[in-house]
């Protein structure tokens, strides 16, 4: 037996069985690398709804081996969030193959804000029957949480004399605007909206229409606030009274007209000569005290144990009282007694100089009433 000639031929057969196996492989391997898929995807916050919107794309190529392709496996997460826009084509559907090869996919997937990550899961098959050997999957990770627009409201109410003042207010944390609406009484009604980031904002409310408040927010199905006018202890009773004096050449008078007003008035009135008036005037009513007029005179009116400014006869009485009448010679006919008393221009301008010295007295009457009590000159 020639055993040189033995090995030689098994080395031989060993050789020829690698190749064929090799080519079978480079075969068999060449389609299998030509076909592929490649998943990817993006994913950003939509703030209108707090959703993770995740847009994925998938490109098939069979680089020519194939003309068309259907998806024969198709798996995303989070459970429940599909991808629209990818999907599974089954064995029986018209037409089986329905993506032409080469062709980019793209879908939308909506994940809740508070998931991690997405993933969506392919397995293609060609029209020449080539499947891929496994599954092709994309990841997208979440960087936080994805949160939704909102305001944050706030309502605040505060009473006084007069109705209520509410406060209005959208908290630093807000990412989108407040709409508030405030229903009160008697068919008050108001809309103001504070914008995220704006200083809060205040409504007055009178009393009338503050018997019952209630503030809602156009994103919250609660009221945002339940409240009520509370009148203050404090509070003093609306005052229509008028308070005026009045100086002639005789005496200092001053008047308290109540007829519009609610509740009786006291006041007293106290001179730097002689002894202190006092005036009480019921609602509805109107009344006065005079002082005789004398050099020096002054009066000082007082409300609630508040007194105003002194009224100076001297200051406030008509310029021409202290003046003597010169007499006007008149002609008369011979055994004629004197003429009638002088009419006409002269009388008419000291009546007017009256009337305005009134008025005056009256304006500074009112004015001093306004510095701290009811009732000054």
């Amino acid at each position: 037996m020639n055993l040189l000639k033995s090995k030689l031929r098994r080395a031989t057969a060993v050789a020829a069985g690698t190749l064929i196996g090799l080519a079978g492989v480079a075969f068999f391997a060449s389609p299998a690398s030509a076909h592929h898929s490649a998943v990817k995807g993006t994913a950003v916050c939509d703030t209108t709804t707090g959703d993770w919107v995740v847009d994925w794309s998938v490109d098939t190529d069979s680089e020519g081996h194939a003309e068309a392709y259907r998806f024969v496996r198709v798996e995303s997460t989070p459970e429940g969030s599909p991808v629209e826009g990818i999907v599974h084509t089954p064995d029986d559907a018209n037409p089986v193959f329905p993506h032409k090869d080469g062709e980019t996919l793209k879908g939308t997937q909506r994940v809740d804000g508070e998931a991690k990550s997405a993933s969506l899961t392919v397995q293609a098959k060609w029209d020449n029957e080539y499947t891929e050997w496994e599954p092709q999957t994309g990841t997208v990770e979440f960087d936080g949480v994805c949160s939704k627009d909102a305001p944050k409201p706030d309502a605040q109410l505060v009473s006084d004399c007069d109705g209520v003042t509410i406060t209005l207010a959208n908290g630093a944390e807000a990412t989108a605007d407040a709409k508030f609406t405030i229903i009160g009484s008697e068919d008050f009604k108001k809309d103001v909206t504070v914008k995220a980031g704006e200083e809060p904002a205040t409504v007055k409310v009178p009393a009338e229409n503050a018997k019952k408040i209630v503030v809602t927010e156009a994103s919250s199905e609660e009221p945002v606030l339940e409240g009520e006018w509370k009148q203050p202890e404090n509070c003093e009773p609306e005052d229509n009274a008028s308070r005026y004096f009045e100086a002639t050449c005789e005496s200092l008078i001053f008047t308290i007209d109540n007829t519009k007003g609610t509740e009786a008035i006291t006041a007293t009135f106290t001179p730097n000569k002689g002894e202190p008036k006092s005036l009480t005037v019921k609602a509805g009513d109107k009344g006065s005290v005079t002082f005789k007029g004398e050099k020096g005179l002054k009066v000082t009116p007082a409300e609630n144990g508040e007194s105003g400014e002194a009224i100076d006869w001297d200051a406030q009485k008509p310029e021409d009282c202290d003046a003597t009448p010169t007499p006007t010679p008149t002609e008369s006919s011979p055994g004629e007694g004197g003429g009638l008393p002088v009419t006409g221009p002269v009388a008419g301008s000291i009546a007017g100089g009256a009337a305005l010295l009134l008025a005056a007295g009256a304006v500074l009457f009112i004015l001093a009433r306004r510095r701290k009590v009811k009732f000054t000159a």
